[in-house]
């Protein structure tokens, strides 16, 4: 085949394999008789790791191609780690697993992952009222249904995956990767004066965690970016890539909290915190002997553990050329940097 009308526009060679190859997308094979397929592609949005492609097929619901921005290797984590988290979101939660295409070699030129479209649309951080975080709450509840008694990648096998989290050992091991690789910001002044405190954080809330006896499935990345809110005021989730078995407070400490930075992380006080974490308990369908205050402790951690390092990664994206047009990210290292130090503040 021919793959001249491609050239190097992604959209062109989507919507030139739909009528192809319709099955390479998983789309249904079109028979003799069919009339040509009408198919609309558009951009739907782009990520650190992903570009986001919308099909739109006469006959057949939207799909979403996410294709990576790098080369597979130096993907965070591989896609087939998070096509393998799909199939057990339950219904109306996230997207559905269609196809996974894990060769370089192939018509649409990278690999590529497809799945469902999840509808709605990025609330701005003024538009998330109690409600809306009631709701957010209900929808963790439901994809916390299923517990594990082990954690770790979700298509690990069972030697590979474990049977306690420990905080403080992802900590260090995450620091340690963060000194090796990207030592200047780890041995910025601001940095250096924060990490005695936050490893003293990580240290208090251990106890919480070596308790924790199952586990469930997590998006792992829960931004306010990530959540789609649709016109009922139903939040969906998008961007799977941090899928794992694990701890349930992760998911409901990266909304936000006491250390905000929007777009990525509401500003929540200690009533709303609260009151989020009460609406998850009562409706949760299998907490074991999870109560409010180990719940809050482990939450409160993941806080402060996902805005530090955090804080590290957008310090290495101070100076991109986005950076430099909008001021984003040294925006919001300030923001998480200052937010950091008085949270952990001695009292």
């Amino acid at each position: 085949m021919s793959r001249e009308p491609f050239a190097h526009d992604t959209a062109t060679r989507i919507e030139y394999l739909a009528q192809t190859e319709p099955a390479s997308l998983g789309l249904p094979e079109q028979t003799p008789a069919s009339s040509p397929r009408n198919n609309r592609v558009r951009l739907l949005g782009q990520g650190e790791s992903y570009t986001a492609w919308r099909l739109d097929a006469d006959g057949s619901p939207p799909l979403v191609i996410r294709v990576p921005r790098r080369a597979p290797e130096d993907l965070p984590r591989p896609m087939s780690k998070e096509f393998a988290a799909l199939p057990l979101i339950p219904d109306g939660i996230g997207p559905s697993a269609v196809l996974l295409e894990q060769a370089r070699d192939n018509p649409l030129g990278s690999p590529y992952m497809v799945c469902g479209y999840v509808s709605g649309r990025v609330l701005h951080p003024a538009e998330w009222n109690d409600g809306l975080l009631a709701a957010h709450a209900r929808q963790l509840s439901r994809l916390h249904a299923r517990t594990f008694d082990r954690c770790g990648d979700v298509n690990a096998p069972a030697e590979e995956q474990g049977t306690n989290l420990s905080l403080t050992h992802l900590f260090t091991t995450s620091l340690t990767w963060w000194r090796e690789t990207f030592p200047h910001v780890v041995d910025d002044p601001e940095v250096s004066r924060l990490l005695p405190r936050v490893e003293a954080f990580m240290a208090a809330a251990e106890s919480a965690f070596r308790r924790l006896e199952r586990f469930t499935l997590i998006h792992g990345d829960l931004v306010v970016p990530n959540i789609l809110v649709d016109d009922a005021g139903t939040p969906r989730y998008v961007d799977w890539e941090w899928a794992e078995i694990g701890d349930r407070a992760k998911d409901l400490a990266y909304i936000g909290g006491r250390i905000p930075a929007p777009p990525w992380y509401l500003p929540l006080d200690r009533t709303r915190i609260r009151r989020l974490l009460e609406t998850y308990l009562r409706h949760a369908s299998d907490t074991c002997d999870e109560t409010l205050d180990s719940l809050q402790t482990r939450r409160d951690a993941w806080e402060v553990y996902e805005r530090f390092f955090s804080s590290l990664h957008f310090r290495t994206r101070r100076n991109s050329p986005e950076d430099l047009q909008t001021g984003l990210y040294t925006h919001a290292v300030a923001q998480l940097t200052a937010g950091l130090r008085h949270h952990l503040a001695p009292s």
